[in-house]
């Protein structure tokens, strides 16, 4: 008998609510090697990476190859549904199904990588692990659901 897996069940950014954003600093740091990498809402009207212990508002979804706002990057933020993490150096233990995820420290701007989480207590955007590929330890890859 086969085993089911949750997995990413769309690409629609209608459904994904992907909104449009400047990225970054005013230096066009953000390229498609940035695509799913946690955000948070920064000072001037774009996002920025997540730090550790940051809640995840969204991830990058896309980067377009041009600049507004006198220099920064612009692209895509997906803010709902589903999308594939990786457990980050900071996480103590195992993450486990169901646990709820906050950003740990991101792989720097320009270098690829997945969005890297640990377990944490969100009280506004709450993204919930559905399925954890591994053992739960550093790097282990999890599906993230936003609740």
């Amino acid at each position: 008998m086969s085993a089911f897996k949750h997995t990413v069940t769309t690409t629609a950014p209608a459904e994904m609510d992907v909104i449009s954003s400047a990225i970054g600093d005013n230096t066009n740091q953000a390229s498609n090697l940035d695509v799913g990498k946690a955000v948070k809402q920064g000072t001037e009207q774009n996002h920025v990476l997540c730090a550790a212990d940051d809640e995840i508002a969204g991830f990058i979804n896309s980067v377009t190859g041009t600049t507004v706002n006198q220099g920064f990057s612009f692209g895509g933020i997906q803010r709902k549904k589903r999308i594939i993490a990786q457990v980050g150096a900071g996480q103590t233990g195992a993450l486990a199904v169901n646990s709820y995820v906050v950003a740990d420290d991101q792989v720097a701007f320009g270098t690829q990588g997945l969005a890297q989480v640990k377990a944490g207590n969100p009280t506004k955007y709450l993204w919930q692990a559905i399925r954890v590929d591994g053992d739960g330890s550093t790097g282990s890859t999890v599906l993230l659901e936003r609740q």
